[in-house]
């Protein structure tokens, strides 16, 4: 929100409201020149049999869903977009190319979203001998966010579903 704030360029910003619990240690706010490192996606738990992406609080739940699947012995390299745009889509490819399936975790629908644009970024940027499953993701239902929890409940993307979708994809 700060370096948001404190850029000349046009900026939307989007929390997320899971997030508001959560503490980190950031790099310090620079204006000019703007660090490169600051945009590029980063690898926040490193596997090597699938690859999931996520932003936001979607990077979270892939995060504790790693966890769970490496206690079964998956080993799973989960990227954190952090920045929307720019997208550099290399750290997605290499990882990619590296585990050959991937799972794009979205904290919105599917159409037009950003599991949409990661997905076909990298269909269009790894070769089809290089995948071992098909990419898959994530997304909420297409259908108003609902206000009661039980509801809820089935409506949000859990750990549990990004556990349940890869020991597919690893089956396959």
């Amino acid at each position: 929100l700060i370096a948001s704030v404190l850029c000349d360029d046009p900026v939307i910003f989007i929390d997320d409201r899971w997030l508001y619990e959560k503490t980190d240690m950031l790099p310090p706010i620079e204006t000019s020149p703007k660090r490169l490192e600051e945009f590029i996606p980063q690898v926040i738990s490193h596997g090597t049999d699938i690859t999931i992406v996520g932003s936001g609080y979607s990077s979270d739940l892939a995060l504790k869903a790693s966890k769970i699947l490496g206690e079964a012995g998956i080993s799973a390299e989960v990227i954190d977009l952090r920045v929307l745009s720019p997208l550099d889509i290399d750290p997605i490819r290499n990882s990619v190319l590296k585990t050959g399936r991937l799972i794009c975790v979205d904290g919105g629908w599917s159409p037009c979203g950003i599991s949409s644009e990661i997905l076909a970024l990298c269909v269009e940027n790894v070769a089809p001998t290089k995948w071992r499953s098909r990419p898959q993701r994530i997304t909420l239902p297409f259908a108003p966010a609902p206000s009661s929890s039980q509801l809820e409940q089935a409506y949000y993307p859990t750990e549990a579903d990004i556990v349940s979708l890869t020991k597919k994809l690893i089956a396959e």
